[in-house]
């Protein structure tokens, strides 16, 4: 009984020390639609995963702010990274504004930041996640300008 209490902390070592983070480079903030009492972008990222194993992807927990207003959400992943592969994905992004009356704001700079929770691959990560003993996460921030709709996307600052 004592060995196996004493196992535990060594699991855990081991399973935090051995592994490498997905790497996530936020490249644009686009314009999507204008409505009456939001507009909806979508934040573009790509992933990579530089490993030899498959990367299961939880959730995402970003916040958005800009010079028209913050945003803060989590979203499901929902999709595994393939070993040694990038894969282009977006975000949704919601800013809320006053109903149009010829005054409203619109986004032009923009600072994100966030984390993105995956799983490690294994049985035994597995289900240290599925009791919530191991929740790996990997942060991410950029920041730059909005992309106006149908334009291409402008330079965007990593950090």
């Amino acid at each position: 009984m004592v060995l196996r209490l004493l196992a535990l902390p060594i699991v855990f070592a081991l399973l935090s020390g051995c592994h490498t983070n997905p790497q996530i480079r936020v490249t644009a903030l686009d314009h999507v639609s204008t409505g009456p009492n939001a507009d909806e972008y979508v934040l573009r990222i790509d992933l990579r995963n530089t490993t030899d194993s498959p990367m299961v992807l939880d959730r995402w927990e970003y916040r958005i702010a800009t010079n028209a207003g913050s945003w803060s959400t989590e979203w499901i992943a929902s999709r595994t990274l393939p070993a040694r592969s990038i894969t282009f994905d977006t975000l949704p992004v919601v800013i809320r504004h006053a109903p149009h009356d010829g005054d409203s704001q619109s986004v032009v700079t923009w600072r994100v930041d966030g984390n993105l929770h995956y799983l490690l691959p294994g049985q035994l990560a597995e289900t240290l996640f599925d009791l919530g003993l191991s929740r790996p996460d990997v942060g991410f921030s950029a920041s730059g300008e909005t992309t106006p709709i149908g334009l291409e996307a402008p330079a965007v600052n990593r950090q």
